[in-house]
């Protein structure tokens, strides 16, 4: 019998900029490069190409779109600025290698309450429609 996952905060296949460093551990803290597959208020699953453990503990900066800056384009479409988001995260599960690459589920916490509103906001708005 399949299960369905049932999630607080619905996730939406969205790709955004990711950089994150890991704080768990020894060594030289280095600032790793990724990208969202999915994306919720509460998390996100990436894809990276370093080795991520299940309890690592993150710090996580994500560039989004600024909905309060745009332009338009020669289509009339708008064109957004960016924006950031920065939180800490944790690593719930790590999927195995693929290409070099992995993926990794990351939850977040210690976000403001002004980034988690606007998020949400975000979320709605990417829900609606699609937006660069």
């Amino acid at each position: 019998m399949m299960t369905e996952e049932i999630r607080a905060f619905p996730r939406v296949a969205l790709e955004f900029k990711v950089e994150y460093s890991v704080l768990s551990g020894f060594g030289a803290i280095k600032l790793i490069e990724s990208y969202t597959l999915d994306f919720s208020v509460s998390g996100a699953k990436i894809e990276t190409t370093e080795v991520l453990k299940s309890g690592d503990q993150l710090s996580v900066r994500i560039e989004v779109p600024d909905l309060n800056s745009y332009q338009f384009d020669q289509d009339g479409q708008k064109k957004y600025g960016q924006t950031v988001v920065m939180c800490f995260g944790l690593v719930r599960w790590v999927g195995s290698p693929e290409n070099g690459k992995s993926t990794a589920g990351i939850r977040f916490s210690g976000m403001t309450a002004r980034d988690r509103s606007y998020l949400s906001r975000l979320l709605d708005e990417k829900s609606a429609k699609v937006v660069d």
